[in-house]
């Protein structure tokens, strides 16, 4: 919620400033395109989570929790490669389209 809130700000202080067409494209070049991948991975840790603690509140059986902890640790890994990758795009991809678009503002 945190997240959005500072998001949701953060766009609305741009597009003031900048006005709309233009406050629009540096908002969608900068902001929105690592956040496309962050925000659902992020997501869909605290989903995978959350299920995690659902399972070993209701299963005391341990070989069942052993296999929700490997379940939980491989999805949390791939999750965490989407992390790195919405990283690498805000990193690389984001920077390099706006010192390219950045002439035009």
């Amino acid at each position: 919620m945190y997240r959005g809130f500072c998001l949701g700000y953060t766009i609305a202080s741009i597009i003031i400033t900048m006005g709309l067409g233009k406050g629009i494209l540096f908002v969608i070049i900068s902001l929105v395109l690592q956040n496309i991948i962050l925000i659902p991975a992020i997501i869909a840790i605290a989903v995978s989570g959350f299920n995690l603690y659902k399972s070993i509140v209701k299963n005391k059986n341990k070989e069942n929790i052993k296999i929700e902890v490997l379940r939980h640790t491989i999805f949390s890994l791939i999750m965490l490669l989407l992390l790195c990758l919405a990283s690498v795009v805000e990193i690389l991809i984001s920077t390099n389209i706006l010192k390219k678009i950045i002439k035009y503002f």
